[in-house]
């Protein structure tokens, strides 16, 4: 082989690396771009098709789902063994929640208002508000009835997955997609 094929080759070899390189960094830097509010994901379930599925964290309940009938994807809370990265074989859902068509709509409203780049004209009412926290519901999985997460029940809905235990006797956490 010749001196000038050599150098030809070694020159090749550099600019691949140097390309794979590049193509690595890329693609690094766009994963870490999305660990933020931007690209964050949560669960939902479709009631219908008793399916999980991840969705945008600004996702509003209820959601038109995955399948069956339209609008029936609700938020679900996931709760895992820390540490378990094969979910949702390992999660379970601790509860579901939903908003009522009043809070979807100030919701949406707010949300467009935003997009478009205006205030919002109306008033605002704070998360830990009561119309929120009447106007946010829960349910257990197998539980037919919604309850005001306000409520004593919807309380106690919210909280009971923190007594939950993994397999090991481990405390669970939320976990998202």
């Amino acid at each position: 082989m010749s001196r000038r094929t050599k150098t030809f080759l070694k020159l090749a070899a550099a600019v691949l690396c140097l390309a794979a390189g590049g193509v690595l960094l890329f693609s690094r830097v766009r994963a870490a771009s999305k660990v933020g509010e931007e690209g964050a994901q949560v669960w939902f379930y479709d009631q219908s098709e008793k399916r999980l599925y991840p969705a945008s964290r600004d996702t509003i309940p209820p959601h038109r789902g995955i399948g069956g009938p339209k609008g029936d994807g609700v938020r679900a809370m996931v709760a895992a063994p820390k540490g378990e990265k094969d979910l949702p074989a390992k999660g379970r859902i601790a509860y579901l929640e939903t908003y009522t068509p009043e809070l979807k709509k100030l919701i949406d409203d707010v949300l467009a208002a935003r997009a478009a780049r205006r205030p919002y004209p109306g008033k605002l009412p704070s998360r830990d508000s009561d119309f929120f926290g009447a106007n946010t519901l829960v349910r257990r999985p197998n539980e037919p009835a919604w309850h005001a997460a306000a409520s004593e029940e919807g309380q106690r809905i919210t909280a009971e997955w923190r007594t939950w235990r993994g397999p090991v006797g481990q405390p669970l956490v939320l976990c998202q997609p």
